[in-house]
C-alpha cells in the first residue's frame, strides 16, 4: 500500500513538471565560418529536466549532440541560451530542434551551412544526370578559367573569365563515365575535380 502511494506520488510529480509547457522565443539558426550557432531564450515555464540540442540532416531522423542542464524553478525573467554546432554537414541542409525537459519540442530550424574550403573544388550533384554546379573560393573576384576532359582526354567543355565563384553547367548528351574538371588563373593556381556521369 505504501509502495503503491509512493509510486503515485511519484508519477503526478512526473506529470506536473511537464504539464508547464516551457515558452521559447527568439530561436535563431546563424552560419559562422564552418559552424552553426544557434540562440533561444526561454521565457517562462521550468527548465529543471534540462534542454537537448537536435539535428538531423533529412529532418526526419534526429540524432543528440548536445544536452544543457537545466535550472528548477521558474525564472523571473528571459534567460538566453546559446549552444555552437561545430560539425554540422557542409554545403548541405542541417535541421535542428530543441527538446525541452522529457517530451516537449520546439518547431524545427534549418540552415544550409555553404562553406567551401579556399583550394578546394565543391561538385554537386556528383554522380549527376544532366546538371550540376562547380562552387569554389574566390573571395577576391579573380578572373578563372576551366577546362573540363573526357577520361579520354577530350576536351568537352571550356569557359574563361569567371569571376563568380559558382559555374552552373549542363551536362545533357555527355557520354556516361569519368570527366576532370581543372580551374586556374594567370597566377598559376590550379583546382581539380573529378565528375561523374551517369
Amino acid at each position: 500500500m505504501l509502495k503503491a502511494a509512493c509510486l503515485l506520488l511519484i508519477m503526478c510529480c512526473f506529470i506536473n513538471a511537464n504539464a508547464q509547457e516551457v515558452k521559447i522565443s527568439k530561436y535563431d539558426l546563424i552560419q559562422a565560418d564552418k559552424d552553426v550557432l544557434l540562440f533561444w531564450t526561454i521565457d517562462s515555464g521550468s527548465t529543471c529536466n534540462g534542454m537537448t540540442i537536435m539535428r538531423s540532416l533529412d529532418g526526419l531522423d534526429y540524432k543528440e549532440i548536445g544536452y544543457i542542464g537545466g535550472v528548477c524553478g521558474n525564472s523571473s525573467s528571459p534567460t538566453p541560451y546559446n549552444f555552437t554546432d561545430e560539425n554540422p554537414l557542409l554545403n548541405t541542409v542541417n535541421f535542428y530542434k530543441l527538446r525541452l525537459g522529457y517530451g516537449q519540442f520546439t518547431e524545427v530550424k534549418s540552415i544550409k551551412v555553404q562553406y567551401i574550403e579556399s583550394g578546394k573544388l565543391f561538385v554537386y550533384p556528383n554522380p549527376t544526370i544532366d546538371n550540376t554546379i562547380i562552387e569554389f573560393s574566390n573571395d577576391n573576384s579573380r578572373r578563372y578559367s576551366v577546362i573540363i576532359t573526357s577520361s579520354f582526354g577530350n576536351v568537352v567543355f571550356v569557359k574563361d573569365e569567371i569571376t563568380e565563384s559558382q559555374i552552373l553547367l549542363n551536362t545533357f548528351g555527355w557520354s556516361p563515365g569519368a570527366y576532370y574538371i581543372t580551374l586556374f588563373d594567370n597566377s598559376g593556381s590550379i583546382l581539380k575535380e573529378k565528375l561523374i556521369i551517369k
